[in-house]
């Protein structure tokens, strides 16, 4: 059985494992401690009609036995956190009150925002509604990142459909503490002798090439943080759109969130946008909580991207070339905040900057995910929020856009959110930039919510 890939397996018995936070899981923790800007994913459904609810309360039911039945446990002194197992790390609810005609977004918006606890629970909530002319069902699943990533969720959900059964971790002795508090500073000490042994040597140069385009003064107040727009798109005008200009789904998508970034005035023609790629090194049998790494395409801000790919196409080929050749910085990183108290870890995230564009390609959807366990297909819409009331904090940090991308059957859902509150302040503007770049590529898409 595998555990985090930073440290040693630690066991209490050949079938009880200790699972304890890597440092992905440990960067969310900060983000959501140190920074209070928690990061919560949201995957939504909206099933026709009526459909068996109880089916869903089952499903509610398994996920509280599974995977997702953990909270963030600690020890005093040094060493990793590690996964403390129970039941009330989620919630389950049914809204007594239906919704009215048009209001599932709404609605969603509103539970992406229920509060997170990842001590004390719950930690994700599964939240069912229906509409008051009986058009639909709508389900919300939120789940702090901390506790699982886009791939984690995934497999949470398939194994409760499946009621697949999951060993839940043990507590850690003291014994075990004290060899992965050795551990976590061994590791942490070698990552930065490497990071400043490299650093000698000269850092290659970034192609990364972005105007600094000043930022308007804007007021903020009433600007929304992380607003998203969400569309559908059929697969097949998708798929041609993107393999007339000689490309693939993937090109496709990093060069429509560039247009965005062009749309709203955050880079000009000609910029390198560096855009972000996640890819999961989730495996068979895998226990990580978090477990996603990062490519970086650079890719002209060129006008003849919307009658050609090919420049795209390559630029993310070569980036996931990048990937196997060394760590990332923020990998590195992500390993030495682990070793480091709260305070530390404040003063050396004071500069972060979030992603200025990140495009996270989830694939073909797996039938159990978009059913929920229902028997019946949902349209769907995934996004991840960072959860704040003070927009100021997401200004700081300079981020752009996220959007995320996935096939349901014969259709796309194309799902993209600001960080930008100055730029794209609201979802009004978020989906007006949306559908004009679109339509640039002679696509059109259906609102999740309409």
């Amino acid at each position: 059985m595998k555990l985090a890939p930073f440290g040693r397996s630690t066991r209490v018995s050949r079938d009880v494992p200790v699972d304890r936070l890597t440092p992905d899981d440990d960067l969310f923790v900060k983000m959501d401690v140190v920074l209070d800007l928690p990061v919560v994913t949201q995957t939504l459904w909206r099933f026709p009609g009526t459909i068996d609810v109880d089916a869903i309360a089952s499903v509610a039911e398994r996920l509280r036995r599974g995977r997702l039945g953990r909270l963030v446990g600690s020890h005093r002194g040094p060493g990793r956190a590690y996964w403390r197992y129970t039941h009330d790390a989620g919630d389950f609810a049914i809204d007594t009150e239906p919704l009215p005609a048009g209001g599932e977004e709404a609605w969603g918006r509103a539970r992406a925002l229920d509060p997170l606890d990842i001590v004390n629970g719950p930690a994700w909530r599964l939240s069912v509604a229906r509409t008051v002319d009986d058009a639909s069902v709508v389900v919300s699943l939120t789940i702090a990142h901390v506790i699982a990533d886009g791939g984690a969720g995934t497999s949470a959900i398939v194994e409760a459909v499946n009621a697949t059964p999951y060993l839940p971790g043990t507590t850690p002795g003291i014994a075990d503490d004290v060899f992965d508090a050795v551990d976590l500073l061994r590791t942490a000490g070698t990552t930065a002798y490497r990071v400043w042994r490299e650093s000698r040597g000269g850092s290659p140069e970034s192609p990364a090439r972005v105007t600094d385009n000043p930022a308007p003064d804007t007021d903020l107040t009433g600007a929304e943080a992380t607003p998203n727009a969400t569309v559908l798109i059929p697969h097949a005008d998708y798929a041609a759109a993107a393999t007339s200009r000689g490309g693939t789904d993937n090109s496709l998508f990093a060069a429509l969130m560039v247009g965005i970034l062009k749309r709203c005035g955050r880079v000009s023609d000609g910029d390198v946008v560096p855009v972000s790629l996640p890819v999961s090194t989730r495996t068979d049998g895998d226990r990580r909580a978090n477990a996603t790494s990062g490519a970086t395409a650079f890719v002209e801000v060129a006008p003849g991207r919307y009658e050609d790919l090919t420049d795209v196409r390559v630029a993310c080929k070569e980036a996931y070339g990048r990937l196997a050749e060394k760590s990332s910085a923020v990998a590195n990183s992500a390993v030495i905040l682990q070793a480091v108290n709260d305070s530390i870890a404040r003063r050396l995230a004071a500069n972060a900057s979030t992603p200025l564009c990140l495009a996270s390609n989830l694939g073909p959807m797996p039938d159990e995910f978009v059913t929920l366990g229902t028997g019946t297909r949902a349209t769907m819409a995934i996004r991840a929020v960072t959860v704040t009331e003070d927009v100021t904090q997401l200004r700081d940090r300079k981020g752009g856009i996220s959007g995320w991308l996935g096939i349901n059957g014969d259709h796309v859902m194309l799902s993209v959110s600001s960080l930008d509150p100055v730029r794209i302040p609201d979802a009004s503007a978020m989906r007006g930039l949306l559908t004009d770049e679109l339509a640039a590529w002679g696509l059109h898409g259906t609102g999740w919510g309409a």
